[in-house]
Parts: C-alpha cells; structure tokens; sequence
C-alpha cells in the first residue's frame, strides 16, 4: 500500500529557527512591539522598518541555509592542505593498537605474505608462554639459570620469568617442502616475523624461539553416494577441503564490506594491529586453535554440509601411526602442540545409486587449485578495501558575503547603482546615514560567514590557526570610501587583527579549542596545567597549549603505541642514541608530562654551566650560565654564592622572570624604538656606548635587583638586532629550553639467555649483515651465565617470597636537577602519570637522579654513568656482541642499582610551630618521604 502512496509537500512548511523567514519576521516585529510599540505602530511591508527587518531576516536564512549544508560539505575545501582528509584522524591511524594479545599477535604473523605479497607465508600460528625457570640461592640472594651453579649447599628456589613467549608456525602452500628453495623460503619467513615482531613487540615481554608446528597424520577411509547431477572430482575436491579445514581450521582475510556485513561495528573491526592484506574475524581466528581431537561424528557432519553429497555408507578415522594405540573408533587424540593432517593412507570412493565411480585426481587437483586461486582472490580485494573512506563534500564558498544594502529597493538609494532621480543634498545625506546605520549589521553578518567558513580549520586536528575570531572586508558598497576612513580592504588578516586585536585573546580561546579536541579522545590536561601555573606564572597558557598542540599532533602514535616496546633488534647508530626509537610508554608519558624531548641521549650534558671558583680555605664560589642552541651563551647570572644550589635556585628564577610575557604584549613592546631605558616585562633594555644595547633580566617585585644579563659582553649593535634577539631569547628559553630527558629500561631485557651464545646460529640460509642471529634451531643447552650478570633477588629468609626482578619491570630514570623535576608536587604528578600511563601489570622503579656533567661541587655521576653503560648495552644488545654483552649487562646493572634519588635542599619544620609558610624547601614532618 505504501509503494503506491503519493509523494505530497507538506501543508506545514514553517521550520520556526534561521532558515523560516517567515518566523524571522514575526520574531523580530514582536520585539519591535516589545521595544518600541508606543511610537511605531505601522508593521506592513510598506514600511522602511519593516523592509529593513525583511533584508536582515533574508540575509540570517543564508546564514541559516549555509549552516544547515550537509557537514562534509561545511568541512570541504578546495585547498588540498585543508579538506576534510587532513582535519580528522583517520579509522586507521586511531583505531588500530600494536598487538596486545595472543590472537594480536597471531593476526600479525598471519598477515605475513612471500614473493611480493602473492603468496601467504604463515597459514596459520600459535603464540605460546614460555616457561624458563630462574633459581635463587636464599642464603646468599644468587641467582643461577641451572641449579647446580648454586653450589650443593644452596637453599634453592624458583620463579618462573613471564613475559616470554615461543610461536609455533604453520607455514603457507608451497612451503612445505624440503627442497632448497622451500628452506630459504621459510627461513626468509621467520625472519619476517621476527622483524615484524621486534617493530611491534609488547613492553616487557619478548619473543624467544620460532618453531615449525609438527603433525600427526589421521587417516578417513569413507564410502559416498552423491546426487545424480553431482560433479564427483568438483565433489571430492570439497570433500578433502572441509576435513582438511576441520582438521586445521583456515583463516580468511575479509574486506571492510565484509566484516560490516558480519555486523561488527567500526571499532570491532579495527581493533588490535593494522593488517596489511584486509581484516581477520577475530571469532574465526579463535576457532583455529590446535586441535586435542578428531571427533568421527564431526567429520560426518562437515561432509554430509557438502553439496553433492547425498549419503556416507560408511566411514572410518585412524592414526596412521602404526605405534599410535586408538582405543576409540569415534575418537583420535592428538598429541600436544601437533596439528593433525590427512595422511596417505586416506581413501575416499563414490558412487551414484549403485553405480561406482572413478575419480580423475588431475581434476581433482585441478579443482582444489582453483579454490586457492579463490582464495587468493578474495584476499587480494581484502587488501585493496580495508579503508573506511572520509565522505566526499561539495567545497562551497562559505564566506563569500554580499552586503545587504544592495538588496534594498531602489528607491532606498543605498544599493549599487546609488539614488534613483533627483540627488538632492538631503537625499544622499539621508542614503548616507542608513548606509552608516546598516553597516554595523553589514559587519556582523560578514564575521558570521567568515567563521562558517573558518571552522574546518579552528576545529581540525592538524589545524595550525592562530587567531580564533576572523572577519572579512565589506566589498561592493557604493561610496564606502566615504563612510569609512582607513578601512583595510586587501588583507582580511589585518583588518581582523585590527579589529578584534583587543577582544581575542588567541591563547586563551585555541588553548580552549584543544581542549574540546583533547576531549573527544578521553584525555585532559586540567590537571598538568594547575600545576604549570605554580611554576611558569603568565607564562603557563602559552607553554601549555605548545604541549597540547605538539600532544595532538602526535596523538595517532601515542595512542596506538602507548604498549610498544622499543625496538632492540635495530642496528643503525641512529636507532641506539639519539633516537625517537623509544617505548610508547615512554613517548606518551612524557607527551603528558610536558617533556620536550624523549630521546635516548645523553640528558646530562646541559645546557646550564656551573663554574667553581675557589677563593681559599678550601672554600669556593659559584656562578652559573646557559647555552642556546648554537652553544652561545644566552644567560648569565650575576651574583657570585658560596652554596651550588643557591647559584642553581637563581637560574631557575632569571629563566622564570624572563619568560613571564605574553607573547602578543612582547611582541607590541617591540614595535616601538627602544632608546636602552624600557622595561619589557622583566627584561630591562640597557645601552652601552652608542648604539650597544643589552639586556638585564630584574625580579619581578623589585626591578632593582638584576637577576642575570643576556648579551652585556657582546651587546647588540643594532635596533633590528636586539629586537630579533629578544625574541629568540624568550622563544628559546619558553619552549626549546630543557634539562628534561627520560628513560624507561626494560628489566626483561637485561635477563641472561638460557640459550649458550656459543652455540647460537642463524637460523636457515639466510644471515643479515654477520650480525643478525636469532635462536638456535636444534638444541642449545642451557648453558651458564656470570652470576654478576643478574638483577638481585630477595635478602636471606626468601624462602615463602622470592623476588623476580625480571617480570613486567621497569625502572624510569628522570633528570631530578631540572627545574620542574626538583618541584616536589610536580614530581608527585609525573609519579602518578607514569603508574597510570604503563600498563596495569607493570611495575615501576622511579628515579629522580643527577647531576649535571658540569656541576662541580657534587662528585656524584649516576646520570652520566648510567647514560654510558645503557648506550653500550643497547649497542651490544642490537648488535649481538656476544663477547661484550655479559659486561655491557653487569655495567648497566651496576649504575642502575648506583643510582639516587636527589632532592630539592629545605629546612625539616614541625608543623606544630608557627614558621613562614613562604619559605622555600620547607619540609614538614610526617608529611615527607624521603
């Protein structure tokens, strides 16, 4: 009944909001009434005042209408570089994570394809825990891989080291065999996985040996009757297909259509890695365990689903195993960590009725090829359609306004073509005051379009906008030039700037925009910044929003890596040190923590000088400076202590009073001719000489008191030169400027190997470069290993605990002289990030260690030796250097367990006595732990 309904318009068109102007008009003579009903009592059409109301409501229903517009065409451009493509983050860099779970890392290998992606190289594998057992001595805390290197003595005990992991591989079609070509085909396969493991490797755990799944052959003796118009080889071929795939279930790769038509939702589907060959459905693949038993009654079943199978007249399952002993007609067990196969002595007959058939095998075989060629097929489309595609929108001109002057009569004389008939005096006079009149909703209207048209890029996250309100210039106007004086028209970024300079405050209002966008991905930064505000004063919103905007830019990585491991297992020198190839865990953390730079490298070598100079009686002073980046000094202290930490607390406070300026107030005070006698925030101008100037950084309370200097000893020589300078000054020192660094050590990493590296090879036909080795194939002991080559286990008396050092730990060393590491709130946030940030079953060690490479008065070196011996380690570790690796282990372990906690110096108070709660370092007690 319905299909032949009519297709009507509705009698009720009226939408009551911005695109009815009917409503419009109604709305805005009600407020006429309401404002000014005793003197204006004329409300026809006729009337200028309601002409005038007509235009506005027409020009609002644009507005409206361009509002309403289907969301990908407001977010369109015809500008490459901000269409719709760049402003989102896509399914498939947010949705997918690095593997988490078996069935991840299962989905992972399987992905794997040989020979240019034509061929599957893993049909299917199995991702194992490892059992490897560490002894402990209680008397004496040793630690052993055999128990007999304890000594007989030795009150021994055992844990077992998680995290570790074996993978048993089935390998694709045509792998199989044991000519050269399919050897070097496997081996080029495990090292596949092995490179694909070590670029998505889980924090704390690791991959310990790759071994080939072995078989136990089955055998299925059947008789089958099939229809009269069946195809016996198409219906054979089918046949073995399902008892193969019963036995050792296969797994599909599907297109994004197809899983949609599964009914998984979007995120279902792009949960875990990213494939490269489409989609696996994660139920599929958890169906394809390793089978413990072929069930008779299972396989009646898959065969009677064949089409063309009419009836099974008899049937029959056995080990083809003459040492096998099957107790069971209807059961065959299969031995563990095997996967059964159809074996030779399968045999299959048909028949139609009573009538026998013969088989051709060559069709038959012909019949199966085509099915892999199926297969192959469909796969081939699973990769070319694994995309959730942005729709496409019309890029329409939003912003293109006209004014609305020229949408009044004639008669009105306001428009283009100007006063129709007699231009008296007092008739453009008149035209004249209701251009002037009209114009102020003229710029209203205008600013709408152009924040309609700007709100792909305000909103996008790869968005680089730094003015949050925007206008454009009135164009088309007759006589405009008499009706405005000095009105930008050619650069609608300085008419805005001139315009809204005032009201926008741009920090402000983008730092509110990131957080809507830090929001919709379940983050938040209101907790950082209260904390930045203690410590960076005017400054924090203009730091802050840098971190969002650097944390945004990044946020693809940090979340789908937030579990990553770093990769070990690369050998270039710029994958060791000096290096992005760090932990997830680790890029995340400091992202949320401010932290400039996360690199491996060498944090203690800063850029802050600490010189001692020594004035007798074994008594010296202390005087700091700062680098910039081009190893210039950029700041100079000037009062001379005798206490290091006095020198330091002053350097902290000139970099805190020299960035305490807004930007923009900077930036203006700087438009002006300096004469060497201004003030600029807490930056003093001062002339030397003619035209020398420098600078001299004051307290903020006191602007008689000079904290530090910047260029007295090489003044600038030029306005030009000092203006530019003082901005990279205060660019530098806001958001370049770093004693910061972090690192994140893998306890796991540092286990000795129960394999004897003696016996260590690589596997198959294929070395990479004499330095590639990876497990021993055949048997590689146990092996012995240098007790001091150990982490340490528990005191004596372990017998009902013992300590594994190993299992998902890790120690995170920070630079605790940094200015923002010696806060102690600031430090109790980072702590509490860090155990939130790092998975729930990893343990963390935090250290907060120093010094500087150029402090002197300390002969502390724990930051600097650990950077030395962790460097060496990862060399060794990437490299396999068998013969330094034990000693590169035993020297990293050494400095880890030399490293200590610094803190900020302060007074022990009893906070039952009045003191001044100014006072800095004040400790209270029963309220620190140190």
């Amino acid at each position: 009944m319905s299909e032949n309904s009519h297709i009507m318009i509705p009698k009720k068109v009226e939408t009551e909001d911005q695109l009815d102007f009917h409503f419009l008009r109604r709305t805005g003579v009600k407020y006429i009434e309401e404002l000014g009903g005793k003197l204006w009592t004329d409300y026809n059409s006729h009337d200028p005042g309601i002409t005038t109301l007509e235009v506005l409501s027409y020009a609002i229903t644009d507005l409206g209408m361009r509002m309403n517009l289907n969301m990908e065409d407001i977010l369109s451009s015809k500008d490459k570089e901000k269409n719709i493509e760049n402003q989102f983050i896509k399914a498939t860099e947010i949705l997918p994570s690095r593997p988490l779970n078996e069935l991840d890392y299962r989905k992972l290998f399987i992905d794997i394809g040989l020979k240019g992606g034509s061929t599957r190289a893993v049909k299917n594998c199995w991702w194992v825990p490892k059992t490897e057992l560490i002894y402990a001595d209680c008397k004496t805390s040793r630690l052993a891989l055999n128990p007999s290197d304890l000594g007989p003595d030795a009150a021994i005990e055992s844990f077992n080291v998680k995290g570790l992991y074996d993978l048993y591989v089935e390998y694709g079609e045509g792998l199989e065999g044991e000519d050269s070509s399919d050897v070097c085909d496997r081996s080029n396969t495990r090292i596949k996985i092995l490179e694909r493991y070590h670029a998505n490797r889980s924090l704390c755990e690791d991959l310990v040996d790759i071994k080939e799944i072995e078989t136990q052959s089955v055998a299925v003796c059947a008789r089958i009757e099939v229809t009269n118009k069946a195809d016996e080889e198409l219906v054979h071929a089918k046949v073995l297909r399902s008892i193969n795939n019963y036995l050792s279930p296969e797994v599909h790769f599907y297109s994004l259509k197809q899983m949609l038509d599964k009914g998984y939702t979007t995120d279902e589907i792009f949960d875990g890695p990213l494939l490269d060959n489409g989609f696996i459905d994660t139920e599929e693949l958890r169906n394809s365990q390793l089978r413990k038993e072929v069930r008779l009654s299972d396989i009646i079943n898959v065969v009677m689903k064949v089409e063309g199978v009419k009836e099974i007249r008899e049937i029959s399952i056995a080990g083809c195993n003459g040492s096998l002993q099957q107790g069971d007609e209807w059961l065959i067990c299969i031995e563990h960590g095997k996967k059964p196969v159809l074996c030779d002595l399968s045999s299959f007959s048909y028949s139609k009725g009573s009538l026998p058939l013969n088989i051709n095998k060559k069709k038959v075989a012909e019949y199966l090829d085509t099915f892999l060629e199926e297969q192959e097929a469909l796969r081939v489309d699973a990769r070319l359609n694994k995309v959730l595609e942005l729709p496409e929108g019309t890029p329409y001109d939003l912003g293109n306004y006209e004014s609305i002057l020229n949408e009044f009569p004639d008669t009105f004389g306001v428009g283009t073509s100007g006063i129709i008939g007699n231009p008296n005096v007092e008739r453009q006079a008149l035209a004249k005051q209701l251009q002037a009149y009209l114009l102020f909703f003229d710029k209203i209207l205008a600013s709408y379009f152009k924040h309609l048209e700007k709100v792909k890029e305000v909103l996008s996250v790869n968005g680089t906008l730094k003015r949050t309100y925007f206008t454009q210039a009135l164009k088309g106007i007759n006589g405009f030039e008499s009706l405005v004086n000095d009105y930008v028209t050619n650069d609608d970024d300085k008419l805005t700037d001139s315009l809204y300079e005032e009201l926008d405050n741009s920090v402000e209002r983008r730092n509110q925009v990131l957080d809507h966008l830090i929001a919709r991905f379940a983050e938040t930064f209101s907790d950082y910044t209260f904390l930045m505000k203690a410590l960076y004063g005017q400054s924090t919103d203009e730091i802050v929003l840098r971190n969002k905007e650097v944390f945004l830019k990044e946020y693809s990585t940090i979340s789908t890596d937030r579990g990553l491991g770093h990769n070990y297992n690369l050998t270039a020198d710029d994958d060791i040190w000096d290096t992005f190839n760090v932990s997830g865990a680790q890029k995340r953390i400091a992202r949320l923590l401010g932290i400039e730079n996360y690199k491996h490298r060498n944090v203690s070598d800063s850029p802050v000088l600490i010189t001692k100079t020594p004035i007798g009686n074994n008594k010296f002073t202390y005087k700091w400076k700062v680098k910039d980046k081009d190893n210039a000094i950029a700041l100079c202290g000037v009062k001379i202590f005798q206490i290091e930490y006095a020198a330091i607390k002053t350097l902290n406070e000139a970099i805190y009073q020299t960035i305490q300026i807004d930007q923009e107030d900077l930036e203006n005070a700087l438009e002006a001719t300096l004469n060497g006698t201004e003030r600029i925030g807490n930056m003093m101008i001062k002339k030397s000489g003619m035209d020398n100037f420098y600078v001299e950084i004051v307290d903020d309370s006191d602007d008689s008191v000079v904290i530090a200097t910047h260029k007295k000893t090489n003044p600038y020589t030029s306005q030009q030169a000092l203006k530019d300078g003082i901005l990279k000054l205060v660019d530098y020192l806001k958001y370049h400027f770093t004693e910061e660094g972090i690192f994140l050590v893998e306890h796991l990493l540092l286990k000795p190997s129960v394999k004897n590296y003696d016996l260590m090879g690589g596997i198959g036909c294929m070395a990479i470069e004499d330095t590639f080795i990876v497990m021993y194939d055949g048997d590689g002991g146990t092996g012995a290993a240098d007790p001091d080559t150990f982490m340490t286990t528990c005191e004596e008396g372990c017998e009902s605990d013992i300590f594994d050092p190993y299992s998902y730990r890790v120690s995170v060393v920070l630079s605790g002289y940094a200015y923002r590491f010696m806060d102690a709130d600031f430090r109790r946030y980072a702590e509490t990030v860090i155990r939130q940030e790092l998975p729930a079953h990893v343990l963390a060690k935090i250290c907060w260690v120093g010094d500087r490479q150029s402090e002197v008065e300390t002969a502390m070196t724990d930051l600097s030796d650990f950077e030395r011996t962790y460097k060496k380690f990862l060399l060794d570790k990437a490299r396999n250097n068998i013969s330094s690796l034990g000693q590169s282990t035993k020297d990293l372990l050494t400095s880890l367990t030399n490293l200590n906690n610094i803190y900020k110096p302060g007074r022990l108070l009893d906070c039952a006595v009045d003191d001044n709660d100014s006072l800095d370092g004040k400790i209270i007690l029963g309220q620190s732990n140190i």
